[in-house]
């Protein structure tokens, strides 16, 4: 049963952050949350990876494996949404 939470935790992590992150790009629900969607998964998602390798080592399942990858995915997106919008917009 734990090794089951350690996956299911490590896809739920990412999935909430890419729901903010969308909700933020596009304001779909008006929220006053300025940055924090962006800076998040700079927090949470070394933290989903961390838990989807204990699961990927308990149990060998592809759901842990896929949340590692996405925690890996999500990681880097701030990073390159900064770099792309210095680039294109200015400061």
């Amino acid at each position: 049963m734990v090794k089951k939470m350690l996956s299911v935790g490590s896809i739920l992590i990412p999935t909430v952050l890419t729901i903010l992150i969308v909700n933020f790009l596009f304001g779909i629900v008006p929220l006053n949350i300025q940055g924090l969607p962006i800076n998040l998964p700079f927090i949470l998602c070394p933290i989903g990876a961390v838990l989807g390798l204990i699961g990927y080592k308990m149990n060998r399942d592809n759901l842990a494996r896929a949340g590692m990858i996405f925690n890996i995915g999500l990681f880097l997106f701030p990073i390159a949404f900064n770099i792309i919008g210095t680039l294109s917009g200015g400061v």
